[in-house]
């Protein structure tokens, strides 16, 4: 995810060090086999065009600070 976000907003690539802090999260995985499976489910767009419209989305909208 990080590497697919850093391409999309032409970012500089994660560092992936092996170290990790108390509390971070290290095996993890998301899969959609099981949404593919059971309710014949598909993506209508791949991961990385989804990561570069979230990414121009957050670029283009307004900050506000709450």
């Amino acid at each position: 995810m990080a590497e697919s976000l850093a391409t999309a907003v032409a970012g500089k690539r994660p560092e992936v060090t092996g170290q990790y802090r108390v509390g971070d999260v290290r095996h993890i995985t998301a899969s959609s086999e099981l949404a593919a499976k059971e309710l014949n489910w598909r993506a209508a767009e791949d991961f990385d065009a989804g990561m570069a419209e979230m990414a121009a989305a957050s670029s283009d909208s307004s900050r506000v600070d709450r």
